[in-house]
């Protein structure tokens, strides 16, 4: 994936929706995917910025534009992760884990799920 900027929660929130809608969702789907109310002029700015961003591409069909995403949910997932990861936590896994259990932010559970995972990798 090329490096790609990190967006701001309000552009996050669209690119979510779009995510969920699937290929060629139109500007009122994304809308009602949207978990704080915008009004249709702000929601096509921002549209219109992800696609300048490279974020979107949109499409006309007939009167209606719909909406594809160009980078996926996985791709930015995976960048924000690198970014997240590095600049917080010195490229540590371990360090990171660790301020999410010591936070309270993990349960037994996830605790080990993370371990049959981790253990998964190391089998590969």
């Amino acid at each position: 994936m090329e490096e790609y900027r990190r967006l701001p929660e309000s552009e996050l929130d669209i690119m979510l929706a779009v995510w969920s809608g699937g290929e060629g969702v139109t500007a009122p789907q994304i809308h009602s995917g949207l978990e704080r109310p915008l009004t249709a002029s702000a929601l096509h700015s921002y549209l219109k910025r992800l696609e300048e961003k490279g974020f979107l591409a949109c499409e006309k069909a007939g009167k209606t534009n719909r909406y594809r995403p160009l980078v996926s949910r996985e791709e930015y997932q995976r960048q924000e992760g690198k970014n997240l990861l590095g600049k917080l936590y010195a490229g540590s896994l371990k360090a990171f884990a660790a301020s999410l259990y010591d936070g309270g932010e993990l349960s037994p559970g996830e605790v080990e799920e993370l371990r049959t995972y981790l253990g998964t990798l190391g089998e590969k």
